[in-house]
């Protein structure tokens, strides 16, 4: 496991509470955010419900006044019905109001003259003169309905002017025995108009912009038709220009445009959506220099329930003071986040030129073994001066360990390499002497020639694990297949003095670049480990074949699983300590691997411990 650095540590540690602190920073920065928000979207939600409210209020109140004047309006038709009959189409509308408003107190008339191509011909409202009745789909419903029966009466509801922002109530007839229709209007002379509850409601809520509303025909086929009720947009001019529509739908077009596109073609659907399906839309936006908050949403009268309708009210909402509050909360949490990073890298400055730096330069001169001038560390009296001089002191008295010690360990290798050349002087004499023995003791030939060659296995080992680290083993191309039958026909002598059998399944002719003495130490210690561990009386069995690119040998011996197959390759371990064995094989294997980039595996298979090496096929 790798060890952090005290300065990674220190670092992280900072920087974990740097964090932490941003974090909550920004957690209750968002939250009190979110609030102010949310309680500035609820104000103007709620300015919304009351124009709406008192709107609906109006609405209900003025078709209450409008309702008194019923039977005053059936007369007027008629009059107006008996005007033109007996002085013709193009008589004078003008003098009919006349007539007809110095009759009533409280009140006064228009008059509207509609062709059979349900235009405005002739009236006494101008903005009204040569409105095309097909734009109004609902009017022109209703139109036609009157003029294919000229028995047919429709009387309306109180209905308000886009206009002139008042209240009318309309009848209309088709004129007897004529192709044109008689509509008259009446309204009430000092009305409560919108217009004046615009004005006070904007005295209410002094940052209200604007407000628009429109009136929704709903349709028993699902569609629907709009026409304007009252908009601050539309004061001037008359219906026949579109204004009020091009207003009405950039009005819901740039509110409910939130997930797809809103064209002419979808418009109508979007609205209807809006009205089945929300309380209300709202959203913020920039313009003209002010921060805009708009809201639209549906409301409700007396007037909607009877005839199928429904009102949509837009208002827009000056809230640039209170984006103005929200961004010097922005400025504030901007200037504390500056100041806690100027904090942070202050801190590390501070660790690094007081702690850290000493301390590596401590380092260095502990890697590189020299006394530490203190003077050179900082110009302090602390820990890390102490640090210094007390690694000062344990390198002079290591120094005087290591000589004493290189002294001893020059003596003991001496030894070694003379005991070793020593024992194999005896080996020799003890074969010499064996092939000159006459016995008829067949066992006692076979265990000392096992015993031969154990003492030479052990020999060759302690020779490569004395000389490997500064002999270079050259290598060249060996025929593996030969090199691995020549070295079990060896160690089978030692395994029949073992009980045990070697079973080889080896290829023909598979070759590898490597040097002979570590191919044959691989080999041989291989060999030897699953004589000395595998199960008395089971075979050894020793496969090499090649597979795909690459060689593959293994050696499998029966015996219990090993529990740890890393462990196995360390100097000097031993899986069982009570058999011989002196822990350095393995891990030699392990080196002559990694030296010629051979691929070991470790396997339990069918009771069978596995050591299995890739090898590179020589090809050349």
């Amino acid at each position: 496991m790798n060890s952090t650095k005290i300065k990674t540590i220190l670092y992280l540690l900072i920087i974990l509470t740097a964090t932490l602190s941003v974090t909550y920073m920004y957690i209750s920065y968002t939250q009190i955010k979110k609030s102010t928000l949310k309680a500035l979207n609820t104000e103007s939600i709620n300015k919304a419900y009351s124009v709406t409210k008192q709107m609906s209020t109006l609405n209900d109140k003025m078709e209450w006044e409008y309702n008194k004047y019923n039977n005053k309006m059936f007369q007027t038709l008629k009059y107006a019905q008996n005007y033109f009959e007996k002085n013709g189409r193009y008589a004078s509308v003008k003098k009919l109001k006349e007539e007809l408003d110095n009759n009533t107190d409280g009140v006064f008339y228009h008059i509207y003259l509609i062709n059979n191509d349900y235009v405005i011909e002739n009236t006494t409202f101008n903005p009204d003169m040569n409105l095309d009745f097909h734009v109004i789909p609902e009017a022109l419903k209703v139109l036609q309905k009157t003029y294919n029966d000229p028995d047919y009466i429709d009387l309306s509801s109180a209905i308000n002017d886009a206009v002139t922002n008042t209240y009318k109530k309309y009848i209309v007839q088709k004129a007897k025995n004529q192709d044109y229709l008689i509509q008259v209007s009446i309204s009430i002379k000092n009305e409560q108009t919108i217009q004046k509850l615009i004005n006070k409601t904007s005295k209410e809520i002094p940052n209200l912009l604007s407000t628009d509303i429109y009136l929704i025909f709903l349709n028993n086929v699902g569609d629907i038709s709009i026409d304007t009720f009252y908009t601050s947009e539309y004061k001037k001019g008359s219906k026949v220009n579109e204004l009020v529509r091009q207003n009405l739908y950039n009005n819901f077009n740039f509110v409910l445009n939130k997930d797809e596109k809103i064209n002419n073609k979808n418009f109508k659907t979007y609205i209807s959506k809006f009205i089945k399906n929300s309380q209300y839309e709202d959203i913020y936006f920039h313009k003209d220099g002010k921060y805009i908050h708009q809201v639209i949403m549906p409301f409700y009268s007396y007037i909607n329930n009877r005839e199928n309708t429904i009102y949509i009210i837009s208002i827009t909402l000056d809230e640039s003071e209170a984006e103005q509050e929200i961004t010097t909360m922005n400025t504030i949490a901007f200037t504390i986040w500056i100041l806690l990073f100027i904090l942070l890298i202050l801190s590390i400055f501070i660790i690094h030129t007081r702690i850290i730096k000493p301390i590596e330069k401590l380092q260095q001169h502990m890697k590189s073994k020299k006394i530490i001038n203190i003077k050179n560390l900082n110009n302090r009296d602390d820990e890390i001066n102490s640090m210094g001089l007390i690694y000062n002191q344990l390198l002079k008295d290591l120094n005087r360990e290591i000589i004493s010690n290189e002294e001893l360990l020059e003596e003991f290798k001496n030894f070694t390499a003379n005991t070793i050349h020593q024992v194999r002087t005896p080996v020799s004499v003890i074969k010499i002497a064996l092939e000159m023995i006459e016995t008829t003791n067949k066992d006692a030939v076979l265990q000392i020639k096992a015993s031969l060659i154990s003492i030479e296995h052990m020999y060759d080992s302690l020779s490569y694990a004395l000389h490997h680290d500064y002999i270079k083993f050259l290598k060249e191309s060996i025929d593996f297949s030969a090199l691995l039958k020549q070295r079990i026909e060896l160690f089978s002598t030692i395994a029949i003095a073992y009980d045990k059998n070697i079973v080889s399944l080896i290829e023909e002719n598979l070759f590898i670049n490597m040097n002979k003495t570590e191919a044959e130490y691989l080999i041989d210690n291989n060999l030897s480990n699953a004589i000395k561990y595998g199960s008395q009386t089971k075979d050894i069995i020793v496969k090499l074949h090649k597979i795909t690119l690459d060689i593959k040998l293994s050696f499998e011996s029966y015996g219990d699983k090993i529990q740890d197959t890393k462990i196995i390759f360390d100097r000097y371990h031993r899986v069982d300590k009570d058999r011989q064995g002196n822990g350095i094989g393995l891990h030699m294997v392990d080196n002559i691997c990694k030296n010629n980039n051979i691929l070991i595996k470790v396997d339990y298979i069918d009771e069978k411990n596995q050591f299995i090496y890739f090898f590179e096929e020589d090809v050349t």
